[in-house]
């Protein structure tokens, strides 16, 4: 029992030693370590949660291979979204209009009969999409929602919300984010789309309504894709460059709460060390080219300028 560990950890814990499956195992170790005490003294404790959830997770791709399925191994590149959803809800044509990867779509059962794979890029961020088989399908891969940072859960709401009150049954044993996509809503007139949307509202749910057939509320599904990755877009310059060129240039991308440092670091391993003064314009600045310690948090779309 780690020290000062509240009842939260506690009772994940007592999940973890009732778990009778490694994905169900996998699914509570990960609840353990994000309620795991943060002070100093639970470091060795993080330390060998972390470890153990590594070989569980090589545990369960052992398990799948030798289960002799024809789910297809997937190389986890950066921030990872995987669609879920039943058969015909629209997640292929999703992929397609969110990347430009050109999955195979079809109104028959079951379309899709192996993963397809797009690199989603917003606003200088990049982020991998996973569009799997639909649930139910033999091909459906039970291990990658496990792993997966977000789910995009998509709804067909030709189908109203029956299809979702089984979905939300179904995705509540993943971890990770969750957002939900009801799909199709050009099929419904507006008297149906207002219910709809209200519904989604009294829910209270992480979510938005789009038609991946005429793109509408794919905007809105985007920014709330690069909302929940949680991550901070920092340009750096040259002295004397201005900041509208500086804003030019591709991003470096880190999560929130990153620093003045981590920026430096991002550049080149090492490269804090020899900083001598850094000074920083944007939303985490006071004023313009405000000159900053390396501990100094940066917002997103700050511009930082070093000086070695």
């Amino acid at each position: 029992m780690p020290i000062n560990a509240n009842h939260h950890y506690l009772n994940a814990e007592k999940e973890y030693l009732a778990a009778e499956t490694t994905e169900k195992k996998i699914m509570c170790l990960k609840k353990m370590i994000s309620l795991a005490p943060s002070h100093k003294g639970a470091e060795n404790l993080r330390k060998e949660l972390k470890r153990r959830l590594t070989r569980l997770k090589y545990a369960n791709e052992k398990e799948v291979k030798k289960s002799g399925g024809t789910k297809q191994g997937i190389r986890k590149e950066g921030y990872q979204f995987v669609l879920i959803g039943k058969t015909n809800s629209g997640k292929s044509s999703l992929l397609g209009k969110l990347t430009h990867a050109k999955p195979k779509v079809g109104e028959g059962m079951f379309v899709t009969k192996k993963p397809g794979i797009g690199t989603f890029d917003y606003e200088g961020v990049k982020a991998q999409i996973v569009d799997q088989p639909s649930l139910g399908a033999e091909e459906f891969d039970k291990s990658l929602p496990f792993s997966a940072d977000c789910l995009l859960i998509v709804v067909n709401l030709e189908k109203g919300f029956k299809e979702y009150e089984e979905l939300r049954e179904e995705v509540e044993k993943y971890p990770g984010k969750k957002i939900w996509v009801f799909n199709k809503a050009d099929k419904l007139n507006m008297d149906e789309l207002r219910k709809g949307i209200d519904r989604i509202r009294s829910n209270k749910l992480m979510g938005c309504v789009v038609s991946a057939e005429n793109e509408m509320g794919l905007d809105v599904l985007k920014q709330l894709m690069f909302r929940e990755m949680e991550v901070v877009r920092i340009f750096t310059k040259e002295p004397g460059m201005s900041d509208e060129k500086a804003r030019g240039k591709d991003p470096i991308v880190l999560k929130e709460g990153a620093t003045v440092k981590d920026v430096a670091e991002k550049i080149l391993k090492g490269f804090s060390e020899k900083v001598k003064e850094s000074r920083l314009t944007g939303p985490s600045g006071k004023f313009v080219n405000q000159e900053v310690g390396l501990g100094h948090k940066v917002k997103d779309l700050d511009v930082v300028e070093f000086h070695t």
